[in-house]
């Protein structure tokens, strides 16, 4: 055995008086994080061509004043979804490729400390969120289960460790892993996404063994609603697994989460019985998610007793930095130039409300473009933008981006009448409701177990997304509510008046959302895994469908919105009466 000298031992002893007395008897650590911030970085409402109502700018000032309140102990973090939702991120992302990107450089400007990756945030594709943001950020990407296949290891930083007021703070990043379920491999040619319970199961042990923090937290692109179509606590590659994963892997003092723009907080217990808190920030700067952590230090154990409590900070109570918008005003002027450029004009305006209860102009003139476009003899489209419209008038980018609000990319596959079929009847059984009579709900909305319809911040709820809704053209088909659900299709002709064949293989655009899974259109819908679905694949766009459809307006240069008249709806008394009686519950102001 080694015998220390009086020497070395009078040096240990010192080193580790050092380090209890590096450790403070009571403190406060302030942690704050925005999510989903889908390009909500400008003062400006590029869409909507308005000063925002919240932005980055709101969230600038409040960080400040905490900063101000609290020396030393704030930390500041992002769960991702950052490089879409504004045209301003279009621009940066697509147009202009030179300059600096807008998000690293606010996100260095506030002082982040880190930020998650988002599923919008891959959607860019390697060019902008690998080899463009990423190396202009100053601190780390977080995220441990997006997996190099090249090396097995993260692509982005696992986690990072930090300290502040000698607090020593771990924080792990995470990103749903149903990215696969969405986007296609060419957006993410290089990773894999591990299941969130496996993958912190594996880091947890890791920072706890090799890092001793004093505080754990999760910053996790992934929502609370963890039972979401069916799902569990112990679904594997659960969308939503943040509340599985604070559940099932103790450790953890703080999850900070986002993906589902809910705008929550929770108290878990984990499988040990310690208390877990969960704050879910909602969306657009709008909240900012805030959790004060009261440390006493149990000088028998050199451990912290810690006291958490959360809350969400409204933006609207805070003015916008006049230091940051002048910082960033050069940014604004740029990208309204740009949207502001004219590229057609429409004679009627299109709503996109009418979408969600049956055929309307607003989609037929989405398939007119994908079919035009694509040159397939079946256009699938989903409803993107349900509760906007586009006025008659000069037509500009800014428009289109209300038009269509995601970078979708078009998909063009080999179907067989019968799996055009399948395709629909599956759509349509999760939008509309089984009717018994004219006096049910025309749609599928959740219901508590008193009968009573589900609400969440956008409205009430439905059993599938209204981005799931869907409809067809390039076929004349009615829709049979008084027949069983996947039943109630019956396909009449080609559009063009021309026989359908339930054995012939047709041409089908759909966008690269559902294309991917979204929705499962593909996998339950049609019961296509992926090696099936490429086998079928006859081209990838390599635009997205907003500049398709720029496109399609510059060359027709007058659009003259039409309905197509390629579907219907029947009974013909149930649909009107049932979209009346829903009209109540989603669009008060009904048109």
């Amino acid at each position: 055995m080694k015998v220390l000298s009086l020497g070395a031992i009078a040096l240990l002893a010192a080193t580790m008086l050092s380090s209890c007395a590096m450790k403070p008897n009571e403190t406060d650590i302030i942690v704050l994080y925005t999510t989903d911030v889908h390009g909500a970085y400008l003062p400006f409402d590029i869409r909507n061509n308005a000063p925002a109502v919240t932005s980055m700018a709101n969230v600038c000032t409040y960080v400040n004043q905490q900063r101000l309140e609290y020396p030393d102990a704030v930390f500041l973090f992002d769960t991702g979804d950052c490089l879409q939702g504004q045209p301003s991120m279009y621009y940066y992302n697509y147009v202009d490729t030179v300059s600096p990107h807008l998000v690293p450089l606010v996100y260095n400007y506030m002082g982040y400390d880190a930020v998650g990756l988002g599923n919008h945030d891959v959607e860019t594709g390697e060019k902008v969120y690998l080899n463009r943001v990423a190396p202009q950020l100053r601190k780390p990407w977080l995220c441990a289960n997006a997996i190099d296949e090249r090396t097995g290891e993260p692509m982005f930083s696992p986690y990072r460790v930090f300290t502040r007021s000698g607090i020593k703070v771990a924080v792990l990043g995470m990103i749903t892993p149903n990215i696969a379920a969405w986007l296609p491999k060419k957006l993410w040619p290089h990773l894999e996404f591990q299941d969130m319970v496996e993958c912190a199961e594996h880091w947890v042990p890791i920072i706890q063994e090799k890092e001793h923090p004093d505080i754990l937290i999760g910053l996790f692109h992934s929502g609370t609603d963890y039972h979401i179509d069916g799902s569990n606590l112990d679904t594997y590659k659960n969308e939503n697994g943040s509340i599985p994963v604070a559940t099932k892997v103790p450790g953890f003092d703080l999850i900070l989460c986002g993906h589902d723009h809910q705008g929550n907080m929770f108290t878990i217990a984990n499988v040990n019985g310690d208390s877990v808190k969960v704050l879910d920030a909602q969306t657009q700067a709008a909240k900012v998610g805030r959790a004060q952590i009261h440390l006493v230090l149990d000088k028998a154990t050199n451990r912290y007793r810690k006291q958490i409590t959360t809350e969400l900070i409204e933006m609207t109570d805070y003015e916008p930095d006049n230091d940051y918008c002048k910082t960033y005003q050069y940014a604004v002027d740029e990208v309204n130039k740009w949207v502001d450029a004219p590229i057609g004009y429409f004679t009627q305006t299109l709503y996109g409300e009418p979408s969600l209860y049956g055929p309307s102009k607003f989609m037929d003139f989405i398939h007119d473009v994908q079919l035009e476009a694509s040159g397939a003899d079946v256009s699938f489209a989903s409803v993107l933008a349900a509760h906007d419209s586009v006025p008659a008038g000069p037509i500009t980018m800014r428009q289109l981006f209300t038009l269509y609000r995601y970078e979708n990319t078009l998909v063009t596959v080999s179907m067989t009448g019968e799996e055009v079929e399948k395709y629909l009847n599956y759509g349509f059984s999760k939008q509309f409701n089984g009717m018994k009579n004219e006096n049910d709900h025309l749609l599928a909305f959740m219901f508590d177990d008193k009968g009573n319809i589900l609400y969440n911040v956008y409205g009430p709820r439905f059993i599938t997304p209204t981005f799931n809704f869907t409809s067809a053209a390039g076929i004349k088909y009615q829709l049979n509510l008084d027949k069983p659900q996947g039943k109630q299709l019956k396909i009449i002709s080609m559009s063009d008046g021309s026989k359908f064949d339930r054995s012939k293989t047709y041409k089908v655009a759909l966008n690269s959302y559902q294309a991917n899974g979204g929705g499962n259109f593909i996998p339950e819908g049609l019961g296509w895994d992926k090696k099936v679905f490429e086998s079928r694949v006859i081209d990838y766009s390599d635009k997205d469908v907003r500049q398709y459809i720029a496109d399609y307006i510059q060359a027709h240069d007058t659009i003259v919105p039409r309905l197509r008249g390629d579907w219907s709806i029947a009974p013909e008394k149930w649909w009107k009466k049932g979209m009346q009686t829903d009209m109540k519950f989603i669009s008060p102001n009904q048109r």
